[in-house]
Protein backbone atom coordinates (compact mmCIF):
# COMPACT_ATOMS: atom_id res chain seq x y z
CA UNK A 1 0.00 0.00 0.00
CA UNK A 2 1.37 3.98 -0.71
CA UNK A 3 -0.05 4.99 2.39
CA UNK A 4 0.61 4.73 6.06
CA UNK A 5 -1.62 3.02 8.56
CA UNK A 6 -1.40 6.29 10.68
CA UNK A 7 -2.17 8.42 7.89
CA UNK A 8 -4.96 5.64 6.76
CA UNK A 9 -6.57 5.76 10.75
CA UNK A 10 -6.22 9.56 10.35
CA UNK A 11 -8.52 9.75 7.64
CA UNK A 12 -11.03 7.82 8.79
CA UNK A 13 -11.34 8.92 12.24
CA UNK A 14 -12.01 12.59 10.50
CA UNK A 15 -15.09 10.92 8.19
CA UNK A 16 -16.28 10.04 12.22
CA UNK A 17 -15.62 13.80 13.18
CA UNK A 18 -17.28 15.00 10.28
CA UNK A 19 -20.27 13.34 9.85
CA UNK A 20 -21.07 14.39 13.82
CA UNK A 21 -21.02 17.91 12.30
CA UNK A 22 -23.61 16.98 9.53
CA UNK A 23 -26.26 14.85 11.23
CA UNK A 24 -26.71 17.85 14.02
CA UNK A 25 -27.43 20.17 10.95
CA UNK A 26 -29.09 18.12 8.50
CA UNK A 27 -31.37 15.41 10.84
CA UNK A 28 -32.04 17.69 13.24
CA UNK A 29 -32.50 21.58 12.04
CA UNK A 30 -36.02 20.53 10.86
CA UNK A 31 -37.07 19.44 14.78
CA UNK A 32 -34.70 22.67 16.27
CA UNK A 33 -37.16 25.04 14.57
CA UNK A 34 -39.82 22.82 15.16
CA UNK A 35 -39.25 23.21 18.94
CA UNK A 36 -38.70 26.93 18.37
CA UNK A 37 -42.24 27.77 17.35
CA UNK A 38 -41.71 27.72 13.95
CA UNK A 39 -44.50 26.01 11.82
CA UNK A 40 -43.82 23.22 9.51
CA UNK A 41 -44.27 25.38 5.84
CA UNK A 42 -41.87 28.39 7.11
CA UNK A 43 -39.55 25.40 8.39
CA UNK A 44 -39.17 24.44 5.13
CA UNK A 45 -38.61 27.41 3.43
CA UNK A 46 -35.82 28.50 6.08
CA UNK A 47 -34.52 24.69 5.16
CA UNK A 48 -34.49 25.27 1.59
CA UNK A 49 -33.61 28.85 1.23
CA UNK A 50 -29.92 28.73 2.06
CA UNK A 51 -29.59 26.21 -1.01
CA UNK A 52 -29.61 28.76 -3.05
CA UNK A 53 -26.49 29.79 -2.30
CA UNK A 54 -24.95 26.56 -1.76
CA UNK A 55 -25.43 25.86 -5.12
CA UNK A 56 -23.01 28.66 -6.09
CA UNK A 57 -21.23 28.07 -3.60
CA UNK A 58 -20.18 24.40 -4.06
CA UNK A 59 -19.35 24.95 -7.76
CA UNK A 60 -16.87 28.33 -7.07
CA UNK A 61 -15.24 26.12 -4.39
CA UNK A 62 -14.66 23.40 -6.79
CA UNK A 63 -12.94 25.79 -9.15
CA UNK A 64 -10.86 27.12 -7.03
CA UNK A 65 -9.79 23.89 -5.34
CA UNK A 66 -9.07 22.90 -8.93
CA UNK A 67 -7.27 26.34 -9.81
CA UNK A 68 -5.16 26.61 -6.20
CA UNK A 69 -1.73 24.73 -5.54
CA UNK A 70 -0.79 26.16 -2.34
CA UNK A 71 2.63 25.50 -0.55
CA UNK A 72 1.18 22.85 1.78
CA UNK A 73 -1.01 21.04 -0.98
CA UNK A 74 -3.76 21.07 -3.03
CA UNK A 75 -6.52 19.93 -0.26
CA UNK A 76 -4.72 19.82 2.80
CA UNK A 77 -4.89 23.66 3.84
CA UNK A 78 -8.65 23.86 3.40
CA UNK A 79 -8.80 21.03 5.76
CA UNK A 80 -6.96 22.78 8.18
CA UNK A 81 -9.45 26.38 7.70
CA UNK A 82 -12.39 24.55 7.65
CA UNK A 83 -11.79 22.55 11.43
CA UNK A 84 -11.99 26.39 12.77
CA UNK A 85 -14.86 27.01 10.64
CA UNK A 86 -17.13 23.89 11.04
CA UNK A 87 -17.47 24.75 14.82
CA UNK A 88 -18.09 28.07 14.72
CA UNK A 89 -20.78 27.65 12.26
CA UNK A 90 -22.31 24.84 13.86
CA UNK A 91 -22.29 26.65 17.45
CA UNK A 92 -23.73 29.71 15.96
CA UNK A 93 -26.87 28.50 14.71
CA UNK A 94 -27.77 26.54 18.01
CA UNK A 95 -27.38 29.46 19.84
CA UNK A 96 -30.01 31.15 18.49
CA UNK A 97 -31.73 33.54 20.86
CA UNK A 98 -35.08 31.84 22.03
CA UNK A 99 -37.06 35.44 22.97
CA UNK A 100 -36.76 37.02 19.29
CA UNK A 101 -39.28 37.35 16.91
CA UNK A 102 -40.05 34.54 14.24
CA UNK A 103 -38.91 36.70 11.40
CA UNK A 104 -35.94 37.10 13.67
CA UNK A 105 -35.43 33.20 14.27
CA UNK A 106 -35.70 32.18 10.56
CA UNK A 107 -32.95 34.99 9.70
CA UNK A 108 -30.94 33.80 11.73
CA UNK A 109 -31.17 29.72 11.08
CA UNK A 110 -30.71 31.04 7.32
CA UNK A 111 -27.60 33.08 7.88
CA UNK A 112 -25.84 30.44 10.04
CA UNK A 113 -27.11 27.64 7.67
CA UNK A 114 -25.20 29.87 5.04
CA UNK A 115 -22.29 29.81 6.78
CA UNK A 116 -21.92 26.19 7.66
CA UNK A 117 -22.75 25.11 4.37
CA UNK A 118 -19.58 27.55 2.94
CA UNK A 119 -17.56 25.81 5.85
CA UNK A 120 -18.37 22.14 5.06
CA UNK A 121 -17.45 22.43 1.50
CA UNK A 122 -14.28 23.42 2.69
CA UNK A 123 -13.98 19.92 4.60
CA UNK A 124 -15.73 17.74 2.02
CA UNK A 125 -15.36 18.43 -1.00
CA UNK A 126 -11.07 18.22 -0.09
CA UNK A 127 -11.34 15.16 2.10
CA UNK A 128 -12.62 13.17 -0.52
CA UNK A 129 -10.72 14.57 -3.19
CA UNK A 130 -7.22 13.45 -1.21
CA UNK A 131 -8.16 10.23 -1.50
CA UNK A 132 -7.12 10.57 -5.17
CA UNK A 133 -4.21 12.49 -3.71
CA UNK A 134 -3.30 9.59 -1.20
CA UNK A 135 -2.62 6.87 -3.62
CA UNK A 136 -3.44 6.25 -7.39
CA UNK A 137 -4.42 2.79 -6.93
CA UNK A 138 -7.88 1.83 -7.66
CA UNK A 139 -8.67 -0.73 -5.18
CA UNK A 140 -6.86 0.71 -1.98
CA UNK A 141 -8.96 3.73 -2.74
CA UNK A 142 -12.42 2.41 -2.89
CA UNK A 143 -10.93 -0.01 0.14
CA UNK A 144 -9.78 3.80 1.94
CA UNK A 145 -12.94 5.44 1.32
CA UNK A 146 -14.85 2.58 2.36
CA UNK A 147 -13.65 1.89 5.58
CA UNK A 148 -13.88 5.96 5.97
CA UNK A 149 -17.37 5.73 5.20
CA UNK A 150 -18.00 2.83 8.34
CA UNK A 151 -16.23 5.24 10.30
CA UNK A 152 -18.80 8.14 9.31
CA UNK A 153 -22.01 6.01 9.20
CA UNK A 154 -20.93 4.71 13.39
CA UNK A 155 -20.29 8.65 13.75
CA UNK A 156 -23.72 9.03 12.39
CA UNK A 157 -25.27 6.25 14.68
CA UNK A 158 -23.55 7.82 17.80
CA UNK A 159 -24.45 11.19 17.41
CA UNK A 160 -27.89 10.17 16.43
CA UNK A 161 -28.29 8.58 19.68
CA UNK A 162 -26.62 11.21 21.01
CA UNK A 163 -28.12 14.00 20.01
CA UNK A 164 -31.58 11.93 20.70
CA UNK A 165 -31.60 11.10 23.88
CA UNK A 166 -29.44 14.55 25.14
CA UNK A 167 -31.15 17.38 22.95
CA UNK A 168 -34.73 17.21 25.33
CA UNK A 169 -32.54 17.47 28.50
CA UNK A 170 -29.27 19.17 28.08
CA UNK A 171 -30.30 21.88 25.15
CA UNK A 172 -29.62 22.54 22.02
CA UNK A 173 -26.85 25.24 22.82
CA UNK A 174 -24.60 23.15 25.51
CA UNK A 175 -25.05 20.19 23.01
CA UNK A 176 -23.57 21.69 19.92
CA UNK A 177 -20.83 23.21 21.89
CA UNK A 178 -20.04 19.36 23.32
CA UNK A 179 -20.59 18.01 19.77
CA UNK A 180 -18.39 20.51 18.36
CA UNK A 181 -15.52 19.56 20.76
CA UNK A 182 -15.76 16.29 20.41
CA UNK A 183 -15.75 15.97 16.82
CA UNK A 184 -12.61 18.54 16.61
CA UNK A 185 -10.75 16.01 18.26
CA UNK A 186 -11.52 13.54 15.75
CA UNK A 187 -10.51 15.10 12.52
CA UNK A 188 -7.62 16.56 13.69
CA UNK A 189 -4.95 13.73 13.61
CA UNK A 190 -5.44 14.01 9.38
CA UNK A 191 -4.19 17.89 9.89
CA UNK A 192 -1.06 16.01 10.58
CA UNK A 193 -0.31 13.16 8.89
CA UNK A 194 -2.40 13.40 6.04
CA UNK A 195 -0.31 13.17 2.62
CA UNK A 196 -0.32 14.36 -0.71
CA UNK A 197 2.05 11.85 -2.82
CA UNK A 198 0.15 11.96 -6.08
CA UNK A 199 -1.01 14.56 -8.63
CA UNK A 200 -1.94 14.06 -12.62
CA UNK A 201 -0.10 16.32 -15.05
CA UNK A 202 -3.72 17.35 -15.71
CA UNK A 203 -3.94 20.92 -13.93
CA UNK A 204 -7.52 21.32 -14.79
CA UNK A 205 -9.83 23.15 -16.92
CA UNK A 206 -7.84 26.59 -18.08
CA UNK A 207 -11.59 28.51 -18.21
CA UNK A 208 -14.97 28.39 -16.90
CA UNK A 209 -15.99 27.30 -20.25
CA UNK A 210 -12.93 24.51 -20.37
CA UNK A 211 -14.36 23.48 -17.11
CA UNK A 212 -18.43 23.35 -18.58
CA UNK A 213 -17.27 21.41 -21.41
CA UNK A 214 -15.46 18.96 -19.58
CA UNK A 215 -18.12 18.02 -17.27
CA UNK A 216 -20.70 17.96 -19.41
CA UNK A 217 -17.90 15.56 -21.04
CA UNK A 218 -18.21 12.97 -18.12
CA UNK A 219 -21.78 11.43 -19.14
CA UNK A 220 -21.29 8.87 -16.14
CA UNK A 221 -20.76 11.82 -13.23
CA UNK A 222 -23.84 13.52 -14.86
CA UNK A 223 -26.21 10.15 -14.90
CA UNK A 224 -24.96 8.91 -11.11
CA UNK A 225 -25.58 11.84 -9.29
CA UNK A 226 -29.21 12.43 -10.97
CA UNK A 227 -29.77 8.89 -9.59
CA UNK A 228 -28.63 9.68 -6.15
CA UNK A 229 -30.33 12.72 -5.85
CA UNK A 230 -33.17 10.97 -6.46
CA UNK A 231 -32.25 8.62 -3.85
CA UNK A 232 -31.56 11.62 -1.52
CA UNK A 233 -34.68 13.48 -1.97
CA UNK A 234 -36.83 10.88 -0.93
CA UNK A 235 -34.57 9.32 2.24
CA UNK A 236 -36.80 10.59 5.01
CA UNK A 237 -35.99 7.88 7.61
CA UNK A 238 -33.25 9.84 9.65
CA UNK A 239 -35.29 13.14 9.41
CA UNK A 240 -38.79 12.35 10.16
CA UNK A 241 -37.95 9.36 12.65
CA UNK A 242 -37.73 12.11 15.78
CA UNK A 243 -40.78 13.64 14.62
CA UNK A 244 -42.41 10.52 14.30
CA UNK A 245 -41.14 9.58 17.61
CA UNK A 246 -41.94 12.62 19.87
CA UNK A 247 -45.69 13.01 17.87
CA UNK A 248 -46.76 10.25 17.11
CA UNK A 249 -45.22 7.25 19.32
CA UNK A 250 -45.07 10.21 22.36
CA UNK A 251 -41.57 8.48 23.17
CA UNK A 252 -38.37 10.32 22.26
CA UNK A 253 -36.43 7.08 23.51
CA UNK A 254 -38.56 5.22 21.06
CA UNK A 255 -36.80 7.64 18.44
CA UNK A 256 -33.22 6.41 19.29
CA UNK A 257 -34.37 2.96 19.24
CA UNK A 258 -35.05 3.21 15.65
CA UNK A 259 -32.81 5.47 14.57
CA UNK A 260 -30.39 2.87 16.20
CA UNK A 261 -31.84 0.12 14.09
CA UNK A 262 -31.85 2.53 11.02
CA UNK A 263 -27.89 2.79 10.81
CA UNK A 264 -26.46 0.06 13.14
CA UNK A 265 -27.35 -2.41 10.63
CA UNK A 266 -25.63 -0.25 7.92
CA UNK A 267 -22.14 -0.25 10.34
CA UNK A 268 -22.34 -4.29 10.59
CA UNK A 269 -22.75 -4.72 6.94
CA UNK A 270 -20.69 -2.09 5.79
CA UNK A 271 -17.67 -3.65 7.56
CA UNK A 272 -17.85 -6.39 4.86
CA UNK A 273 -17.85 -3.90 1.99
CA UNK A 274 -14.28 -3.87 1.24
CA UNK A 275 -13.94 -7.66 0.95
CA UNK A 276 -17.47 -7.88 -1.15
CA UNK A 277 -16.18 -5.17 -3.45
CA UNK A 278 -13.07 -7.45 -4.29
CA UNK A 279 -15.43 -10.21 -5.37
CA UNK A 280 -18.51 -7.81 -6.82
CA UNK A 281 -18.75 -5.08 -8.54
CA UNK A 282 -19.60 -1.82 -6.44
CA UNK A 283 -22.25 -1.15 -9.16
CA UNK A 284 -23.98 -4.12 -8.00
CA UNK A 285 -23.77 -4.34 -4.19
CA UNK A 286 -24.87 -0.58 -4.75
CA UNK A 287 -27.93 -1.46 -7.01
CA UNK A 288 -28.84 -4.50 -4.60
CA UNK A 289 -28.77 -2.33 -1.65
CA UNK A 290 -31.26 -0.26 -3.32
CA UNK A 291 -33.66 -2.98 -4.21
CA UNK A 292 -33.25 -3.92 -0.11
CA UNK A 293 -34.24 -0.72 0.85
CA UNK A 294 -37.08 -0.37 -1.46
CA UNK A 295 -38.73 -3.35 -0.61
CA UNK A 296 -38.05 -3.28 3.18
CA UNK A 297 -39.61 0.69 3.33
CA UNK A 298 -42.82 -0.86 1.64
CA UNK A 299 -43.04 -3.69 4.03
CA UNK A 300 -43.06 -1.87 7.03
CA UNK A 301 -45.63 0.93 5.83
CA UNK A 302 -48.14 -2.34 5.79
CA UNK A 303 -46.66 -4.09 8.55
CA UNK A 304 -47.45 -0.76 10.48
CA UNK A 305 -46.01 0.62 13.66
CA UNK A 306 -48.66 -0.75 16.87
CA UNK A 307 -46.09 -3.75 17.34
CA UNK A 308 -42.84 -2.56 18.82
CA UNK A 309 -40.53 -5.87 17.53
CA UNK A 310 -42.27 -5.88 13.78
CA UNK A 311 -41.27 -2.08 13.83
CA UNK A 312 -37.88 -2.53 14.63
CA UNK A 313 -37.19 -5.44 12.91
CA UNK A 314 -38.43 -3.70 9.45
CA UNK A 315 -36.42 -0.78 10.11
CA UNK A 316 -33.27 -2.60 10.61
CA UNK A 317 -34.10 -4.61 7.17
CA UNK A 318 -34.01 -0.96 5.82
CA UNK A 319 -30.92 0.01 7.70
CA UNK A 320 -29.43 -3.22 5.41
CA UNK A 321 -30.21 -1.17 2.44
CA UNK A 322 -29.17 2.45 3.56
CA UNK A 323 -26.17 0.91 3.69
CA UNK A 324 -25.86 1.99 -0.21
CA UNK A 325 -26.99 5.40 0.42
CA UNK A 326 -24.14 5.74 3.28
CA UNK A 327 -21.16 4.00 2.24
CA UNK A 328 -20.83 2.44 -1.48
CA UNK A 329 -22.21 5.65 -3.04
CA UNK A 330 -18.97 7.84 -2.18
CA UNK A 331 -16.83 5.00 -3.79
CA UNK A 332 -18.44 6.20 -7.12
CA UNK A 333 -16.79 10.01 -7.48
CA UNK A 334 -13.41 8.70 -7.75
CA UNK A 335 -14.48 6.72 -10.58
CA UNK A 336 -15.97 9.43 -12.47
CA UNK A 337 -12.53 11.89 -11.93
CA UNK A 338 -11.01 9.04 -13.65
CA UNK A 339 -13.26 8.69 -16.70
CA UNK A 340 -13.50 12.55 -17.00
CA UNK A 341 -9.69 12.57 -17.66
CA UNK A 342 -9.76 9.78 -19.54
CA UNK A 343 -12.26 10.95 -22.44
CA UNK A 344 -12.03 14.93 -21.70
CA UNK A 345 -8.10 14.77 -20.86
CA UNK A 346 -8.97 17.33 -17.85
CA UNK A 347 -8.73 15.96 -14.21
CA UNK A 348 -11.23 17.88 -12.23
CA UNK A 349 -10.96 16.44 -8.46
CA UNK A 350 -12.39 19.99 -7.20
CA UNK A 351 -15.12 20.63 -9.14
CA UNK A 352 -16.26 16.33 -9.35
CA UNK A 353 -16.08 16.61 -5.74
CA UNK A 354 -17.75 19.99 -4.93
CA UNK A 355 -20.74 18.77 -7.21
CA UNK A 356 -20.64 15.07 -4.95
CA UNK A 357 -20.69 17.94 -1.47
CA UNK A 358 -23.44 20.15 -3.73
CA UNK A 359 -25.55 17.11 -4.63
CA UNK A 360 -25.45 15.45 -0.86
CA UNK A 361 -26.09 18.89 0.66
CA UNK A 362 -28.85 19.63 -1.75
CA UNK A 363 -30.57 16.51 -1.79
CA UNK A 364 -30.73 16.49 2.21
CA UNK A 365 -32.01 19.93 2.48
CA UNK A 366 -34.81 19.75 0.15
CA UNK A 367 -35.18 15.94 1.35
CA UNK A 368 -35.48 17.64 4.73
CA UNK A 369 -37.78 20.73 3.57
CA UNK A 370 -40.01 18.03 1.19
CA UNK A 371 -40.53 16.15 4.64
CA UNK A 372 -42.03 19.09 6.04
CA UNK A 373 -43.84 20.05 3.42
CA UNK A 374 -45.55 16.10 2.99
CA UNK A 375 -46.17 16.41 6.64
CA UNK A 376 -48.95 19.06 6.32
CA UNK A 377 -50.10 17.56 2.60
CA UNK A 378 -50.92 14.49 4.56
CA UNK A 379 -52.55 15.78 7.54
CA UNK A 380 -50.15 16.11 10.44
CA UNK A 381 -49.36 19.17 12.29
CA UNK A 382 -47.41 19.26 15.40
CA UNK A 383 -49.47 22.07 16.57
CA UNK A 384 -52.47 19.92 16.88
CA UNK A 385 -50.67 17.54 19.23
CA UNK A 386 -52.31 16.83 22.26
CA UNK A 387 -51.47 19.33 25.47
CA UNK A 388 -50.92 16.45 27.55
CA UNK A 389 -49.49 13.21 25.60
CA UNK A 390 -47.64 15.46 22.85
CA UNK A 391 -49.51 13.13 20.34
CA UNK A 392 -51.17 14.45 17.45
CA UNK A 393 -54.77 13.15 15.96
CA UNK A 394 -54.95 9.65 13.97
CA UNK A 395 -54.88 11.39 10.59
CA UNK A 396 -51.60 13.28 11.13
CA UNK A 397 -50.16 10.35 12.85
CA UNK A 398 -51.09 8.34 9.49
CA UNK A 399 -49.84 10.83 7.56
CA UNK A 400 -46.02 11.31 9.18
CA UNK A 401 -46.05 7.32 9.08
CA UNK A 402 -47.17 7.73 4.80
CA UNK A 403 -43.98 10.10 4.20
CA UNK A 404 -41.53 7.20 6.74
CA UNK A 405 -42.63 4.59 4.80
CA UNK A 406 -43.47 4.27 0.99
CA UNK A 407 -42.11 7.54 -0.08
CA UNK A 408 -38.91 7.11 0.87
CA UNK A 409 -38.51 4.29 -1.79
CA UNK A 410 -39.95 6.54 -4.75
CA UNK A 411 -36.45 8.14 -5.20
CA UNK A 412 -34.52 4.40 -4.97
CA UNK A 413 -37.34 2.98 -7.59
CA UNK A 414 -36.10 6.00 -10.22
CA UNK A 415 -32.79 5.44 -9.35
CA UNK A 416 -32.28 1.80 -9.89
CA UNK A 417 -33.72 2.36 -13.70
CA UNK A 418 -31.31 4.92 -14.37
CA UNK A 419 -28.61 3.17 -13.21
CA UNK A 420 -29.33 -0.41 -14.61
CA UNK A 421 -30.15 1.27 -18.03
CA UNK A 422 -27.74 3.93 -18.17
CA UNK A 423 -24.66 3.97 -15.80
CA UNK A 424 -22.02 1.39 -17.58
CA UNK A 425 -18.64 2.09 -15.77
CA UNK A 426 -17.04 -0.50 -14.03
CA UNK A 427 -14.13 -1.18 -11.33
CA UNK A 428 -12.07 -3.32 -14.12
CA UNK A 429 -12.85 -0.36 -16.71
CA UNK A 430 -11.90 2.29 -14.16
CA UNK A 431 -8.88 0.36 -12.63
CA UNK A 432 -7.28 0.51 -16.21
CA UNK A 433 -8.12 4.70 -17.49
CA UNK A 434 -6.35 5.01 -13.79
CA UNK A 435 -3.19 3.70 -15.26
CA UNK A 436 -3.73 5.63 -18.45
CA UNK A 437 -4.24 8.81 -16.54
CA UNK A 438 -0.59 7.58 -14.82
CA UNK A 439 0.80 7.63 -18.13
CA UNK A 440 1.74 4.04 -17.37
CA UNK A 441 -0.10 2.52 -20.19
CA UNK A 442 -1.01 4.06 -23.54
CA UNK A 443 -4.40 4.93 -24.66
CA UNK A 444 -4.16 3.04 -27.59
CA UNK A 445 -3.42 -0.31 -24.96
CA UNK A 446 -5.54 0.72 -22.79
CA UNK A 447 -8.83 1.13 -25.53
CA UNK A 448 -7.89 -2.74 -26.95
CA UNK A 449 -8.12 -3.42 -23.23
CA UNK A 450 -11.49 -1.94 -22.49
CA UNK A 451 -13.02 -3.75 -25.73
CA UNK A 452 -11.94 -6.90 -24.28
CA UNK A 453 -13.57 -7.00 -20.74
Amino acid sequence: MQTSRRERISYYLYFFGQNMFYMIIASYISIFLLNHGVSETLAASVIFAPQIWDVINDVIFGRIVDKCHFKGGKFMPWLKVSWILIPLTTIFIYCMPENISTTAKCAWVIFGYCMWSVAYTMCDTPIYALSTSMTDDVGERNSILSIGRVSGTAAAVIATLAIEGLYSGMGWRLLSICLSVVAMALMFPILIWGKERYSSESAGAKSFGDMIRALAGNKYLIIFYIAFFLVGLTNTVQTVIPTFAQYVLGDTEKGTVLLAMAIIPAIIVAIFIPALCKRIDKFWLYVGCLIIFVISSILQFFTGYKNDTVLYVTMALRGVGLVGYNVLVYMFTPDCVEYGQYVTGVRQEGITFSIQTCVTKLSAALMSSLSLVLLSLFGFKAANADSITGIVDPAGAFGCWNVLTWISAIGPVMAIVILITKYRLRDNAVSLMAKCNAGDITKEDCEKQLKAL
